[in-house]
């Protein structure tokens, strides 16, 4: 029952990765191309090592970039004449992402599609973004134990998946130092309707719950040596419930080559972090360890991403005058 109810256990519904920051795009879907450059992420999370052998894990693909503009294309006219047509305005971005998340007994395996409109407003951008998804939500009969399977309701439902759609949507708001964006993850609040009609009656309380998410970071140099800069930043999620967890972070970038940074999260963990940029990659890893809960009984959490950028990165916001 407490696997089947995330929610009302306190567990996590939706993966929670510490290094949001290095692909927001995961959490809002507006972020797709927003910066001109076509980024290709690669990130798995381990949490709790050491305390079972089957902990929770997150593993992700996901690519995301901008149509380029252009100006005027010859194509062919309805009469079949050759016509001169207005081309793209470089305000499209799209997006896509794979993943495998498992919690427990329960295993979430999709994929989702993301479209972002970008507008610009003097030196800083409006972006608007739309994502469907669609996974394959399963329980697992290895790890899924009743204690009394014979007549608990839900024991039909073990071993057992279904398909699951659900959108979301989200807008940010991105100038040259800071940027403020907010999202909302599974709007349809979609039932998982797990089995035949007869065993999802039992399961008929079991859905998605709708997540709402906030983020913002602002970068600053430091005077006396701008090759340093810093960066606080925040990703606050709740639900319709209440339930509010959020992650302050502080990093310190050198040249935008190397950085390293520290996080606090409301559910109690501690957060180091590390990265660095060579050529058009960058590497990041995170450690977190917990003072309460399971979290004291374990190694910690890992957490690796990496990332390929294509696209000029001699500057932050090439958009401003390339799209």
């Amino acid at each position: 029952m407490f696997l089947l109810l995330p929610i009302a256990s306190g567990a996590q519904q939706l993966p929670r990765f510490s290094q949001y920051y290095i692909n927001e795009f995961l959490i809002n879907p507006s972020l797709a191309g927003f910066d001109g450059r076509t980024v290709i992420n690669l990130a798995a999370r381990k949490q709790w090592v050491g305390f079972s052998s089957n902990t929770p894990g997150s593993y992700m693909l996901s690519m995301q970039g901008r149509i380029l503009k252009s100006s005027y294309s010859l194509r062919a006219g309805v009469s079949g004449d050759n016509r001169y047509r207005s081309g793209n305005t470089g305000r499209v971005g799209l997006g896509g992402i794979v993943y495998h998340d498992q919690n427990g007994a329960i295993q979430r395996t999709g994929a989702q599609f993301s479209y972002a409109y970008h507008i610009f407003i003097y030196n800083s951008q409006l972006s608007f973004g739309l994502t469907g998804n669609v996974f394959q939500y399963r329980i697992d009969e290895d790890y899924a134990q009743l204690k009394y399977p014979e007549i608990d309701p839900l024991y039909g439902l073990i071993g057992k998946s279904t398909i699951v759609p659900d959108a979301g949507i989200g807008i940010n708001y991105l100038t040259g130092e800071w940027h403020i964006g907010v999202a909302v993850a599974q709007i349809f609040q979609t039932r998982l309707k797990i089995g035949n009609a007869e065993e999802y009656k039992s399961s008929e309380d079991i859905k998605l719950k709708r997540h709402y998410f906030i983020l913002a970071d602002y970068r600053f140099s430091i005077p006396q040596n701008n090759r340093w800069e810093i960066e606080p930043s925040t990703v606050i999620m709740f639900n319709e419930m209440l339930k509010v967890q959020s992650d302050l972070t502080v990093k310190a970038y050198y040249n935008r080559q190397y950085w390293f940074g520290l996080s606090g999260r409301t559910t109690g963990e501690f957060i180091v972090m590390l990265g660095l940029k060579f050529h058009n990659y960058y590497f990041g890893y995170s450690y977190d360890y917990g003072f309460n809960g399971i979290s004291s009984y374990t190694y910690g959490s890992h957490e690796i991403s990496l990332s390929v950028k294509f696209g000029d990165t001699a500057r932050r916001y090439q958009w401003l005058d390339r799209y």
